[in-house]
């Protein structure tokens, strides 16, 4: 007995979260990904028998400082990494990006948790608006990513890959940085961006926020800030995702480097959002590739060759101890 999918383009129809809710396994999935144009129909044989991946779970845990915080978690073998998913910024697990990671990641057979940055708010489920008020900082989003890893440490996994996109990529850095003990075995920064605003807006930003917080001066004021024109934001709140220039990046990658701690940049070849030049500095220290046509959300069908990415430096990694 058969069931028949009929599709003409992945992200019109969700195949990552119809095969999810099918419970398709790895093999279906694999024939399904390696379909690449963007018009067609595709018929799939679901046959009775077949093993089921690991079913999204909602977590809701409370954390030391008495948030709640949530993710979405997909139990696979507690053999092999598990893998930490981190949205973009204000973003949520549910955007498209960060779901279709998680989704096809999850099909691999590896454990995947992406849980929500609370950004100051208990159980966040909904991204924010660049102007909603903003008092959480870039260090309490680590403090989580340092909670998420204990958590799944008690659950058997010794090695956590950290996967990120867009600036999931610089917190990813950021806690491999600030906790060197964690049990990180690489890496995977997806679409990590440079600083959005130019050199003399960034400074003067910088140089007011830092009188306001020298003043005591916590009032919310607007600030350029990544996408946002106008992020709403304390001046603490501010300086702390502001301090991650081009810089303090670029250095990071140099010491993650120094510790042989591996990191794998997957940019796509026309993200808006990444210049040459940015490349050439992310080649200095990171395994960099690029995916050709595809945008900083790696959109349509370039979803597929994302994944097919993913696996192949999974696979890499998983081979060696040390994720080399």
């Amino acid at each position: 007995m058969a069931c028949i999918l009929l599709f003409s383009n992945r992200n019109l129809f969700g195949i990552g979260h119809t095969f999810r809710s099918l419970h398709m396994n790895r093999n279906i999935f694999f024939i399904a990904r390696r379909v690449r144009p963007a018009w067609i129909v595709l018929v799939v044989l679901v046959l009775f028998g077949l093993s089921a991946p690991g079913r999204a779970e909602t977590l809701r845990l409370l954390s030391p400082d008495g948030k709640y915080l949530s993710a979405e978690y997909h139990r696979g073998d507690a053999r092999r990494p598990a893998l930490l998913v981190l949205h973009g910024f204000l973003q949520t697990n549910e955007f498209q990006t960060t779901q279709s990671l998680i989704s096809n990641l999850s099909m691999l057979g590896y454990t995947v948790l992406g849980p929500n940055f609370s950004l100051g708010i208990s159980d966040r489920r909904q991204s924010m608006q660049c102007q909603a008020p903003h008092n959480h900082r870039f260090e309490d989003d680590l403090r989580e990513i340092d909670f998420w890893v204990g958590w799944l440490k008690n659950q058997g996994h010794s090695r956590v890959i950290l996967v990120g996109h867009s600036w999931g990529s610089q917190h990813a850095l950021g806690y491999v940085e600030a906790y060197p003990q964690a049990p990180v075995a690489a890496v995977i920064a997806v679409s990590l961006v440079r600083t959005e605003q130019a050199a003399k807006v960034q400074t003067r930003q910088i140089a007011k926020a830092q009188a306001r917080e020298a003043g005591h001066d916590n009032s919310l004021q607007p600030y350029a800030l990544s996408f946002c024109k106008s992020f709403m934001a304390t001046p603490r709140s501010y300086l702390s995702y502001a301090r991650w220039d081009d810089k303090r990046v670029i250095d990071i990658l140099a010491r993650l480097q120094e510790r042989k701690l591996p990191v794998y940049a997957v940019i796509g070849s026309k993200d808006n959002r990444i210049d040459d030049e940015w490349l050439h500095e992310l080649r200095r220290s990171a395994q960099v590739s690029v995916i050709e046509g595809a945008n900083h959300f790696f959109s349509s069908i370039h979803e597929f060759d994302l994944s097919d990415r993913l696996e192949a430096l999974l696979t890499r990694i998983d081979a060696t101890p040390d994720g080399k």
